[in-house]
């Protein structure tokens, strides 16, 4: 049966951890798909600074204040409640509220990966992450439907949390619109953002996470330089923790690269669109992603992308030239490079990034998310 009314956990974009990136983005994003494509949906915040966020952001969206009250008066056959938060690090204590177990409501769970689980050596080293992962994992198995944002985090989190791959649907992620090709020369915008030595450049959305292989990424650098030379800078950008920044440029200073790339710091949205338009080439080499959006934004902006070859990560821009493997550092350059050199290899990769642009958007994870819902139905 098609949801007749769907309440969107809101949360996450007050969240602590998770406003304005990662979580609370995708939020913000299917919140907005489904207002587009006209879908009964209800956005329950928890704080007056996230209904401002909704309302900024989501202008026109339904908007009601979490309560008991609220969840009673759409308690009837085919309303669904949507938990946007149950693999937020570290875990609220409500993802799932009491008041929406007692009023019987099928609960669907957004997944985004299960990355945690996977590597527990590195990411449940400290004791309350992992006990906070052994309570996740049991209240996962307790809802109607999971919709993961690729076919491989549909996949892992089945094998991570003994879920019925059955009731698992993929429902992708999207792009924002300011993500989108210069209308004038991009590097009248770049400039503004980068330092003036910097023209020609490959760009990598990195983190300080040992998955994003940056270590990898820089290393490669100096082998692109011995086959290019000084062409081009590599504008990594990122945010930094005070760890990151003595560890990176300690890479590229081994790698003998330190003067040819740039840490650009934090970024706002209109820096790093502005990044983007203006870049050569973006590269993710990634080793796990649960979907791997600066690719999908690099793409939409018009820009050749390419990326690792594990993961979710071929899913997005779904065509292997523009896939490479990422544990050598030797076999990224040589990727980087001829990226950069074959001219027919970018018309390829950039015939690619603007199928992917077309197809992950908002309103198309938003239709997904009705269909998967009314095909599953409650457990």
């Amino acid at each position: 049966m098609r949801p007749s009314t769907l309440l969107v956990d809101a949360r996450p974009v007050d969240h602590p951890t998770a406003r304005q990136r990662g979580i609370g983005r995708y939020v913000t994003g299917l919140l907005t798909g489904l207002r587009d494509i006209g879908a009964p949906v209800i956005g329950l915040h928890g704080t007056d600074a996230g209904a401002e966020v909704l309302a900024d952001t989501v202008p026109g969206l339904t908007l009601r204040r979490w309560s008991p009250q609220v969840v009673r008066e759409h308690a009837s056959d085919g309303t669904w409640f949507l938990a946007t938060q149950l693999m937020l690090h570290p875990i609220p204590l409500d993802p799932i509220p009491r008041c929406i177990t007692d009023a019987r409501l099928p609960v669907a769970a957004v997944m985004y990966d299960v990355i945690p689980y996977r590597y527990p050596e590195l990411y449940l080293t400290d004791p309350s992450a992992r006990r906070q992962a052994e309570l996740r994992a049991p209240l996962a198995r307790t809802v109607d439907a999971l919709l993961a944002i690729s076919d491989f985090a549909a996949a892992t989190s089945a094998e991570a949390l003994a879920y019925p791959r059955e009731r698992i649907a993929t429902i992708g992620a999207g792009v924002e619109s300011k993500f989108a090709p210069a209308s004038a020369d991009p590097r009248d915008r770049s400039r503004r953002v980068l330092p003036a030595a910097v023209r020609e450049y490959v760009v990598a959305v990195a983190g300080g996470d040992e998955r994003k292989n940056t270590e990898g990424l820089l290393r490669a650098w100096a082998h692109v330089e011995r086959a290019l030379g000084d062409s081009h800078h590599l504008v990594v950008a990122a945010a930094h923790t005070p760890s990151v920044l003595q560890r990176w440029p300690h890479w590229a200073n081994e790698a003998g690269v330190l003067d040819r790339v740039v840490f650009s710091g934090v970024l706002d949205d209109d820096e790093l669109v502005a990044v983007l338009q203006g870049a050569s080439l973006a590269v993710m080499p990634s080793l796990e992603e649960g979907f791997g959006l600066p690719v999908l934004e690099a793409a939409a902006c018009g820009v050749p992308a390419i990326a690792s070859n594990v993961s979710s990560l071929p899913e997005v821009l779904d065509e292997p030239a523009a896939c490479f493997a990422p544990h050598e550092p030797p076999v990224i350059a040589a990727a980087i490079v001829r990226a950069l050199t074959d001219d027919a290899h970018r018309s390829v990769r950039l015939a690619a990034g603007a199928r992917a642009a077309e197809r992950w958007t908002w309103s198309n994870v938003a239709q997904a998310t009705l269909d998967s819902l009314d095909s599953l139905g409650p457990r």
